[in-house]
């Protein structure tokens, strides 16, 4: 049987069990009937999803009358008489049949998406419990905004239509698809500039990215220059929208403006801040001036009328996040006005005309006004009230540190004077080792619950390797009363994806959980990923573009505390290594299974490369071996990468794999090049000279051009 507390994820508000299950199809064979009653299409397609889960189990083709599945909606149902929320239903299973009643279309869908993971084989058949259960959602805003950054701008349609059918599962209802969005430079000295949907009255305004990586899969080097992000050049976010709205997933877009913006004031320098001395800073606006305006309600017009209005969509978030000193303008209007003025008739403005436009939720970035102005108050509430715009403005309150650093130590000081949502952390840096964030999410949930806020709707990426992160949000934003159940989480983690082996699998996410958090709480990342992974040496310094010292720099980091940081790698890879033993022979693989073995895999491939290199080079540098030894050992490791980029190519979807392949190739290029001389070395007849922190003789033309 089906233990069904642990099963269903997000957990239901009010479970009874009944005494046994029942048998509603062989395998291969008839399914049972499913009526879906009403002509919203989020009851087909809630009775769709039953039919593919059925099929996933047990390969049922056709109907029979038997036992009969009905979908609907009456929102004066009994079971909803002391129920306000939207998106509750109700579902009895019983030995003649299943009831899923909706209060609204959305509750039946997600009566549906509850009913699918009833399901279950015993033996040839497929079952389902007999229980009742009235469920409903204690925030209104359940979901995740995807950055335009890395790995998202190659995601295809498909990409996105099927991450959509993945959190719509776990009763996300809102997806935030940042379309316009910048920072600084990095790999290739080019400015990192992301822009997703063209604008047709700026054809200039675009963003083509390049690709560059070894595969191991192809025994060649992969490079394409000068692509255009896939929605932009096929223009299907309003595809994405409709589609969305099938299955109960808001999505709206994000185009950020003041802060996170190069593109626009380096294209249009007319628009752009100024310096004291009058020439454009290319970062951030003039607001003071007309143009700037006007450039921006064109591009917001735009967006609502090809994607949003067409749609019936009505929400739009503006970002205003990070605005620095560089998006400041020293011009003669702006000049003698301090920065929030500036900012807050910015923002007022905009919003007017967003709000004329017909949005209904207009989100704004609480960062500038709170962190740095501290105006978050009953003033500001006034003055949004009196501009006609309080309604419709919702402060987007991010937090993505450790619960007791909360809002940089300023947690207790978060009010909800305004409309508001809070944004966890559930998984951004995918181009480099994962990172755990259930403690952020839950610090912020309850923070949310606390103050009433709206929703929760996390900082993220779409990569399937943060599947962990994305159910604990959904479980803790659906039903709070599982903010303080962690460990109990865990186990239905682990029996989720895992029902015949769950408790083998709970040590191994213990053990993964330990090396994946950030055990220093002093960050929102581990220490591998700050420090170890080569993203980080990626961007270049400030002052002269220079890049940083890599890998020589993080060797030099653990000479100056061996203690440390050797101590530190050997609990990574220790602590590692049963769990990669454990999803390499699982009896029940899946895909989320080989996400899984590839996230350890990593893990504990960056910890031991440092490890044996740094020994290695110590005992070789003593004089202790001889550099035969150091060859085999680099041909060992560099076979070890191969393997771990091997599975990459096989496990992650195109889209985010090229960023991800490019930094592991970056790890390869720099041993194959230390192994390259060595052998050049030994076949001349001399002992190679091996600093471990200086890399700067044996770095190839193929390492400078993947940096």
């Amino acid at each position: 049987m089906l233990d069904l507390d642990k099963a269903l994820i997000p957990k239901p508000q009010k479970l009874v069990r009944d005494i046994g299950s029942v048998k509603i199809a062989g395998f291969y064979a008839p399914a049972c009937k499913i009526v879906a009653e009403g002509e919203d299409v989020r009851i087909a397609e809630g009775a769709a999803l039953i039919r593919a889960r059925m099929h996933e189990l047990a390969l049922c083709e056709g109907e029979h009358e038997d036992f009969t599945v009905r979908i609907f909606v009456d929102a004066a149902h009994e079971s909803f008489k002391c129920i306000d929320k939207n998106e509750a239903y109700f579902i009895k299973v019983d030995a003649y049949g299943a009831t899923l009643c909706g209060k609204d279309a959305a509750g039946a869908f997600y009566a549906a998406v509850t009913f699918s993971q009833m399901l279950y084989m015993d033996g040839d058949d497929l079952c389902v419990e007999c229980a009742e259960v009235l469920d409903w959602p204690d925030f209104a805003r359940r979901g995740h905004f995807i950055e335009s950054r890395y790995g998202t701008e190659f995601l295809t349609r498909e990409n996105w239509f099927d991450f959509i059918d993945y959190v719509a599962k776990m009763k996300i209802n809102t997806l935030t698809v940042g379309v316009y969005g910048c920072w600084g430079y990095q790999y290739d000295t080019r400015r990192v500039e992301y822009l997703y949907v063209p604008i047709r009255k700026y054809p200039q305004l675009k963003t083509p990215k390049n690709i560059k990586y070894y595969s191991v899969k192809d025994k060649k080097w992969v490079h394409k220059d000068d692509i255009l992000p896939k929605m932009f050049e096929e223009d299907f976010l309003g595809e994405v929208i409709a589609y969305g709205k099938r299955k109960n997933v808001l999505v709206k877009p994000l185009f950020n403006s003041l802060g996170h913006n190069t593109l626009l004031p380096r294209m249009m320098p007319e628009i752009s801040a100024k310096r004291e001395d009058g020439t454009p800073t290319n970062s951030g606006f003039c607001t003071k001036n007309e143009h700037t305006y006007a450039v921006m309600c064109d591009i917001y017009d735009e967006i609502i009328d090809r994607y949003l209005l067409p749609n019936g969509v009505y929400d739009i978030h503006v970002g205003l996040d990070e605005v620095g000193k560089s998006a400041i303008c020293h011009c003669e209007k702006c000049e003698g006005k301090t920065h929030p003025e500036l900012m807050v008739e910015y923002i007022i403005r905009i919003c007017k005309h967003l709000k004329s436009r017909g949005m209904k939720h207009i989100y704004v970035y609480h960062d500038m006004l709170f962190e740095h102005f501290n105006i978050v108050n009953e003033d500001l509430r006034d003055r949004f009230v009196a501009e006609g715009i309080y309604d419709e403005v919702v402060l987007d309150w991010w937090s993505y540190q450790d619960p007791i650093h909360l809002f940089r130590d300023r947690a207790d000081e978060v009010n909800n004077l305004f409309h508001s949502v809070i944004k966890p952390d559930t998984g951004y840096f995918h181009w480099a080792v994962p990172t755990e964030n259930n403690e952020n999410i839950r610090a912020c949930a309850r923070k949310a619950a606390d103050l009433s806020f709206e929703g929760i709707e996390s900082y993220s990426s779409l990569a399937y390797c943060y599947d962990k992160n994305y159910l604990t949000l959904s479980d803790v934003a659906w039903n709070k009363g599982e903010i303080e159940n962690a460990e109990d989480f865990d186990v239905r983690y682990a029996y989720r994806h895992y029902p015949k082996e769950t408790k083998e699998a709970i040590p191994a996410f213990k053990r993964m959980f330990d090396v994946m958090r950030d055990e220093t709480r002093g960050d929102y990342m581990n220490r591998l990923c700050r420090k170890f992974e080569y993203y980080f040496y990626g961007y270049r310094n400030k002052e002269d573009l220079s890049l940083k010292c890599f890998p020589g720099g993080v060797y030099r980091m653990i000479r100056e505390d061996e203690e440390t940081y050797l101590g530190y790698l050997e609990y990574i890879k220790q602590n590692t290594q049963p769990a990669l033993s454990f999803f390499r022979s699982c009896r029940e693989p899946s895909y989320i299974n080989q996400i899984w073995l590839l996230t350890a895999m990593h893990y504990h491939c960056v910890a031991n490369e440092y490890l044996v290199l740094y020994r290695t080079s110590e005992v070789y540098r003593a004089g202790y071996i001889e550099p035969c030894e150091v060859i085999r050992t680099l041909e060992n490791l560099i076979l070890r990468r191969e393997e771990l980029m091997l599975l990459t190519e096989n496990v992650r979807i195109p889209a985010n794999s090229y960023t991800y392949l490019r930094n592991m190739s970056v790890f390869r290029q720099f041993m194959l090049d230390l192994l390259r001389y060595f052998k050049r070395e030994a076949a001349s007849g001399k002992r190679p000279l091996w600093d471990v922190t200086d890399w700067s003789a044996v770095q190839s033309r193929a390492a400078e051009f993947l940096r």
